[in-house]
Order: structure tokens, then C-alpha cells, then sequence
């Protein structure tokens, strides 16, 4: 409960505090009413407040802890009073309009300054303003004669009330919408400031697929000219100005760029290539949170160049070595047969490492030759319909020898139904050779390599599981790299080229399917490649 007021000598009474203030208080902070200024919204209701009851003063008034605060006026400049002499600060504490008749007659107010001074107020009706069952302050008018105010009066004015407090909880509304714009603005305009430093063409595009944000580099390397790339221009647009330069491929440029939506929708990433007259991108799409996703173009015509002469080089160098290598290779078996006599027992050892030492050179060069006519599109794939069982069967079957010489079993499961793809018996043998000696060489003694075929929806999946250390989570990016070689491989048992893995993504790629590595961590691998099946009517 408030105090009972004190009358002072002076003749007029300090307004009591409520027993709420605390929370009161919180609640002007809260609502954003503390401190001092006038506000448009409110005035026009004070100017409407005075219109309505015919009087010369009407104010909105929030009582703080000091002071009370004008934050709508009409017929007073002042932006104020002391929370002393307000008579809002009596207003505040009831729940109905507060009246003051004559403040001649009342013995709060006879001495009071406001009725001795400026405004000399002999009438005063106050409407608490309750936010939260808190009266934060007053919608009241003043005269400077006494009046009447009766009960249909104070509704009117109560109902006035009302609105003033829908005005200030809308009002925080307003505010938070505000400063929520305000940071908005100012995360894009670090965003922008980031896009603009990064030397890769850049470009953020909101769930509706519009632009937002984009850097001059994107401009360039794609030749957009101002007038055509600007926020809120769709994805579609940008791709169909590309596709009609031919950088796409061939088709019709809608199409391609109706394509490149569904992509959008449809998954997370892509990456592709685009071809431009003078210069090759590196293009990258990865979605984000609240269906946006980014886009980034890297020139990567230099690297492109200097990787197509390396690779010439070492099909040229793989295409030279190659006739030698046989000639030597044939010269040491021979000498190893005991083609040309009998040999001292160190001679023997030497031509031994001689000739293993070249098998695995022409290995290497055989490997770079299959992985060079495969990137140049050299090889012919005869596909033909045929079942999964029986190749995996084979391949098995072949590679269980070699399996036994690292004390490894092999196993196969398969469906008790054919599992019918189209592939070339040849290369899809040499992918799962591939695997299946990999599997055998990184296993522990004593283990086993499972090989198992499943039909999942419209595929064929192989999968190939081995029980050794794993692939560590830094190589598996580069795993199908050329070359690409995990550092805790580089043992005598592990020997390889490096290039095993590379060209069997080639040839499944050219299948139409599919090569990855599960992603379960170590211990153990396990590789899926996977097949599109044939159609039952295309079987008959």
C-alpha cells in the first residue's frame, strides 16, 4: 500500500510512494519511457484529449523516480515537473480517473505551486495509464477553472486511457522491430564488407533464390554487367544469362537454368565447371541456414593449363617408358627362369629385385596410361546388361590368392535374385580388384574382407568392408585424388600408386553410378560403389 501523504507547511502534500515502485520503475525502463522528449503519436492524443473535454491543457505523463516526464503535450512547452509537485504522482495510485474539482477546496493542492504558478490549475482529472497491473503514469487534462466531470466523463477519458496504453506496447514493438533492422543492416553491411575482401567471386542469395549480396569479383568473372545483377534479382535469371552464352552447355538456356533450381531444392552442394571463352571457373553452391545458399567462382584457367601439361608430360614420359620397360622386364624374368644359364646365388638375388622393381614401374606407368586415356576420354566401355553375382564372384574368387598372402579371408553375400546393371565386365572387374586388394593389404592377420551386394531403390550397391585402421578424416577429401597417398600408408605392405582409387572413380563414373567411402570413423573402411539397375523391360 502507499503512504499516507504529507502535508507540508506550505499548504500542499508530497505525493506518496507506491509499493510496487520497483517494479514500476523496471516496467519504464522496460517500455522504453524513461528519461525526457516528446513523441509525435502521443501529442496527437493529448491534442484530440483537449478537443474532446474543451480544456486548454492535456497531458500524457509518466512518473519516474524523480521527475515526471511529458511525453505528449498539448497547451505546455514544459517537458516536465518534479515527481513532488506532480499530481499525476497521486493519479498513479488508484485504479480509476482521479478528479480534482477545485484544487481551492482541496487541501492537497491549496498552496500547491502548479495552482499558485504556471498553469494555475484549479481543475485536474488524471486516467492512470496500467501496463501489466503497473500504473506507469497519466493521460489527465488541467484548467485554470474549477469544472465538473462526471461518470460519463470519466469513461471517455478512461477509454482515451486504454489507447495510449495499446500505443506504448505497440510502440516496444516498433522499437524491437527497429533495432532487430538496425542489426540486420549491420551484419550485412560486415557481410558486404567480408564479400567485398575476398578475392573469389562471391554471391549470397536468400529461401527465395534472390540475390542479396554479391562482390565486384562476381561481376567480373562472369561478365555480369551492373544492370543486370542487382539484389533481389532471381538465381534463374543470373543462370539463364549464363546459358545463353553457351558457358552451361548445350540446350535451351531455361531449361538449364529451371535445372539448376531444381539442384537448389533438391541438395545442398554442387560443384561444377564453367567454360568460358577466355577463362575456366570453378564454381561451388552450399546451402545455409533458412534455405539460402552461396555461391563462389574461382579462376582456375592457369591451374587447369598447367595441369593439362603435367599430364601430357607423363603421358608422353609413361608412353616412352613403356616399350623399354617390357624389354627389360622380359630380360630379367628370362634370367630369373635361368633362360641364360646358370647364375651365382647373389647375381640371382640382384636380377630378383631387378625384376620386381620393374614389374612395379610398369605398373605405375600402366596406371597413368589407363588414368590418362580415361580423362581424355580415350577408353571404349561396352556396356552390356549383365549380373552383379556373377562378376563379384569372379572378382573374389581371383583375388583370394592374393588376399592369402596377407593371411586375410575374403567373403561374399549376395541377393538369391539376379542384380541386373548395365557395365563393361572388364573395368567394373578392375575396380572391384582394386578394392578387394586394398581391403586385403591394410587388414590385420587373421581377418576378413566382406563383400556384399544390395538392392536399394532403382541401385545396385558393392560395398567392400575391411577391418583395418581406417582412412584418417584429413585424407578422406583427397582420397580419390591421383597420387593421393594417407601418410600412415607408407609402408612396404601398403605399396601402391596412388592412382588406384582415382581410376576406379573414373571408370564407375563413366558406369553412371557412384564411389564413396562410408562415412562410419575408424576403426575399419568401407567403400560403396554404387550402380543404377536396368529396367525389368529393358532385361527381356
Amino acid at each position: 500500500m502507499a503512504s499516507v501523504p504529507e502535508v507540508v507547511e506550505r499548504g500542499w502534500s508530497i505525493p506518496p510512494i507506491p509499493a510496487s515502485e520497483a517494479h514500476r520503475l523496471a516496467a519504464i525502463e522496460r517500455y522504453k519511457l524513461g528519461g525526457i522528449g516528446r513523441e509525435a503519436a502521443f501529442d496527437r492524443v493529448t491534442r484530440l484529449a483537449a478537443d474532446l473535454f474543451d480544456m486548454p491543457i492535456s497531458l500524457v505523463s509518466i512518473v519516474g523516480s524523480d521527475a515526471q516526464c511529458f511525453r505528449g503535450a498539448c497547451g505546455m512547452d514544459s517537458t516536465g515537473t518534479a515527481r513532488d509537485v506532480a499530481f499525476c504522482a497521486f493519479a498513479i495510485l488508484g485504479d480509476e480517473v482521479m478528479v480534482v474539482p477545485d484544487t481551492h477546496r482541496d487541501d492537497r493542492f491549496v498552496r500547491h505551486p502548479l495552482v499558485i504558478d504556471f498553469p494555475h490549475a484549479r481543475f485536474y482529472a488524471g486516467a492512470p495509464l496500467r501496463i501489466d497491473g503497473l500504473a506507469l503514469g497519466t493521460l489527465c487534462l488541467l484548467d485554470s477553472k474549477p469544472r465538473t466531470f462526471d461518470a460519463a466523463d470519466r469513461r471517455r477519458l478512461a477509454a482515451l486511457a486504454d489507447t495510449v496504453t495499446d500505443m506504448i506496447e505497440l510502440r516496444v514493438d516498433r522499437f524491437a522491430a527497429e533495432a532487430q533492422g538496425q542489426r540486420v543492416i549491420a551484419e550485412r553491411e560486415l557481410l558486404t564488407l567480408t564479400v567485398e575482401n575476398v578475392s573469389e567471386g562471391v554471391a549470397l542469395f536468400d529461401g527465395d533464390l534472390r540475390l542479396t549480396v554479391w562482390n565486384e569479383a562476381f561481376m567480373r568473372l562472369f561478365d555480369y554487367r551492373p544492370e543486370q545483377i542487382r539484389e533481389g534479382v532471381h538465381a534463374a535469371d543470373l543462370m539463364t544469362l549464363t546459358a545463353q552464352r553457351g558457358e552451361l552447355g548445350p540446350g535451351d538456356p531455361a531449361r538449364i537454368a529451371a535445372g539448376f533450381v531444381a539442384s537448389v531444392r533438391a541438395s545442398d552442394a554442387r560443384d561444377i565447371e564453367v567454360q568460358r571463352a577466355d577463362r575456366i571457373l570453378d564454381v561451388r553452391r552450399r546451402t545455409i541456414s533458412g534455405g539460402r545458399f552461396i555461391l563462389t567462382a574461382r579462376d582456375v584457367t592457369h591451374e587447369r593449363q598447367a595441369a593439362r601439361l603435367k599430364d601430357e608430360l607423363v603421358s608422353t614420359v609413361s608412353h616412352e617408358l613403356r616399350t623399354p620397360l617390357t624389354a627389360i622386364s622380359g630380360a630379367l624374368g628370362l634370367m630369373a627362369s635361368g633362360a641364360a644359364g646358370e647364375l651365382p646365388e647373389r647375381a640371382v638375388r640382384l636380377v630378383s629385385v631387378g625384376y620386381r622393381n620393374v614389374q612395379r614401374l610398369g605398373n605405375l606407368v600402366n596406371d597413368l596410361l589407363d588414368m590418362d586415356k580415361l580423362q581424355s576420354g580415350k577408353v571404349e566401355f561396352r556396356l552390356e546388361p549383365g549380373d552383379l553375382r556373377a562378376l563379384l564372384a569372379d572378382a573374389v574368387e581371383e583375388n583370394q590368392p592374393f588376399a592369402e598372402r596377407f593371411k586375410i579371408g575374403l567373403t561374399l553375400t549376395v541377393p538369391d535374385h539376379p542384380v541386373v546393371v548395365r557395365f563393361d565386365h572388364a573395368r567394373l572387374h578392375q575396380v572391384v580388384a582394386n578394392l578387394l586388394s586394398n581391403a586385403a593389404k591394410f587388414s590385420p592377420e587373421g581377418h576378413r574382407v566382406d563383400v556384399t551386394l544390395a538392392v536399394e531403390g532403382g541401385s545396385a550397391r558393392i560395398s567392400v568392408a575391411d577391418r583395418g585402421p581406417g582412412v584418417s578424416p584429413d585424407f578422406r577429401a583427397r582420397l580419390f585424388d591421383r597420387f593421393a597417398q594417407d601418410s600412415g600408408a607408407q609402408q612396404p605392405k601398403h605399396a601402391g600408386t596412388g592412382l588406384g582409387l582415382a581410376i576406379s572413380q573414373a571408370i564407375v563414373h563413366a558406369h553412371g553410378g557412384e564411389i564413396a567411402i562410408d562415412p562410419a570413423p575408424p576403426p575399419g573402411a568401407t567403400f560403396h560403389v554404387t550402380l543404377p539397375l536396368v529396367e525389368p523391360e529393358a532385361q527381356a
